[in-house]
């Protein structure tokens, strides 16, 4: 998993770590909503 995580920072060195946090955040979010949707359906 590091190994893949290092290869694509070397191949994206202008990727900014905010667009990681925010896509780590969204998915969080997405998978409590589905959570609580399946919860009290």
């Amino acid at each position: 998993m590091n190994e893949l995580t290092y290869a694509v920072l070397e191949a994206e060195p202008e990727l900014p770590m905010e667009l990681a946090g925010w896509g780590v955040l969204a998915l969080s979010l997405l998978v409590a909503i589905v959570w609580l949707v399946y919860l009290y359906r």
